[in-house]
C-alpha cells in the first residue's frame, strides 16, 4: 500500500512540476524549487511541531519526480513520460536507493534512467506506426510486380 502512495505522490510531482513550467512559465528550475520547498517546509514544520509520523522516503521522491518534471519539456512532452516515468523512478529508488548511499546525484541518476526508459517504451510503440505504411508500400508494390511479371509472361506465350 505504501508503493502505491509513494507512486501516486512521484506522479502528482511530475504533473505539478511540468504544470508549473509550462503553463504558469515559472521555469524548470523555479517549479521545481517551489515545490522542493513546499514539501521541505511541510517536514520541517512537522519536525519542529506537530510531530506526526510521516514516512522519510517522500522528501526524494518528490525531488526526484520533480527532476522528471523539469526535464520534459514542451519539446518532449508527453502523458505517457509524466505518468510512467514516475512509476519507474519509485521503483528504481524503492529497489536501489540503498546502493547509491554516499554517492551525490542518485535521485537524479534514479530519475535520469527513468525517463530514459520511458521514452524508449514510448518509442516501441511509435515504431510500429513508423513500420506500417513501409509494410504497406512494400505489399503494393510486390503486388504490382507480380501482375507485370504475369503480364510479361503470357504476353512471350503467344
Amino acid at each position: 500500500m505504501l508503493l502505491f502512495v509513494h507512486i501516486l505522490i512521484a506522479i502528482s510531482g511530475s504533473w505539478l512540476t511540468f504544470y508549473l513550467n509550462r503553463y504558469l512559465k515559472l521555469g524548470a528550475v523555479k517549479s521545481s524549487s517551489l515545490l522542493a520547498l513546499v514539501v521541505g517546509g511541510i517536514y520541517q514544520l512537522n519536525q519542529s511541531f506537530l510531530h506526526y509520523d510521516i514516512p522519510q522516503d517522500i522528501p526524494f521522491l518528490v525531488i526526484g519526480s520533480t527532476f522528471i518534471g523539469m526535464i520534459t519539456s514542451r519539446k518532449h512532452y508527453r502523458n505517457f513520460n509524466l505518468f510512467v516515468a514516475p512509476i519507474i523512478f519509485t521503483i528504481i529508488y524503492y529497489n536501489i536507493s540503498k546502493e547509491f548511499n554516499g554517492f551525490g546525484g542518485a535521485i537524479g541518476t534514479a530519475a535520469c534512467i527513468s525517463l530514459l526508459i520511458a521514452i524508449y517504451l514510448r518509442s516501441l510503440k511509435a515504431t510500429k506506426k513508423v513500420i506500417k505504411p513501409f509494410r504497406q508500400v512494400k505489399v503494393e508494390t510486390m503486388k504490382r510486380n507480380r501482375h507485370k511479371k504475369i503480364s510479361h509472361t503470357f504476353s512471350h506465350h503467344k
